[in-house]
């Protein structure tokens, strides 16, 4: 969940204050924040008077930085670190361990590879952003996913993680056949299924194997 524009507003102020107790009109303010919301902004202000000086200008001067960014470059920032948070740790590692190679190649191989990147499509840029595994079948299973509510959105993507190799290419299959506006009710089928089972549940609506 996105910090609130009063707790965005109030991490900024409390950044130009002393060490000391939260000004009223500030209490004041964060006693109307969400109190999951407002535990969080407690312990920022908590750390931030543990600070060198040093320390409290360098953040400062990181925030000013994020603010000159174009707006569309900060919301894709922050779509890429929510994304990276919903990994897996495995996935993760995984990813790490790419940059390290990436980091290793040679300027003009780097290039070439940020210049097929770019050529990608958008949806094809957002599948990467869910993993390797997933990124790589993404360009199968958009269709079906492309227009999911957000409210159904963690509960789909926990469901795609939990499908082996296999499983995915059946449901990607299924994609490709299924109507747009039977493609709700697929979904919802899908998730009806106990995990353990969807697999199975998969193979017999591909129908067998050649």
């Amino acid at each position: 969940m996105r910090p609130s524009p009063v707790a965005t507003a109030a991490l900024a102020l409390l950044l130009g204050l002393p060490a000391a107790a939260l000004p009223p009109a500030l209490e004041r303010q964060l006693a109307a924040l969400p109190s999951a919301e407002r535990a969080r902004l407690v312990e920022r202000h908590a750390r931030l008077r543990e600070m060198a000086p040093q320390e409290r200008a360098a953040l400062r001067r990181r925030i000013a930085d994020w603010d000159a960014l174009p707006r569309q470059e900060r919301r894709d920032r922050r779509d890429a670190w929510a994304a990276w948070q919903a990994l897996p740790e495995s996935e993760r590692e995984r990813l790490r361990a790419a940059a390290r190679a990436y980091a290793a190649l040679p300027p003009e191989r780097q290039q070439a590879l940020n210049e097929r990147y770019a050529e990608l499509d958008d949806y094809e840029r957002t599948g990467w952003l869910l993993g390797p595994d997933l990124g790589a079948d993404w360009p199968q299973l958009h269709g079906l996913f492309a227009l999911v509510p957000v409210s159904e959105r963690a509960a789909l993507l926990e469901a795609l993680r939990g499908l082996g190799v296999r499983a995915r290419a059946d449901l990607a299959m299924l994609a490709q056949r299924t109507p747009p506006e039977e493609r709700e009710a697929l979904r919802s089928s899908l998730l009806s299924v106990a995990p353990e089972n969807r697999a199975a549940w998969l193979r017999r609506q591909v129908g067998p194997a050649p």
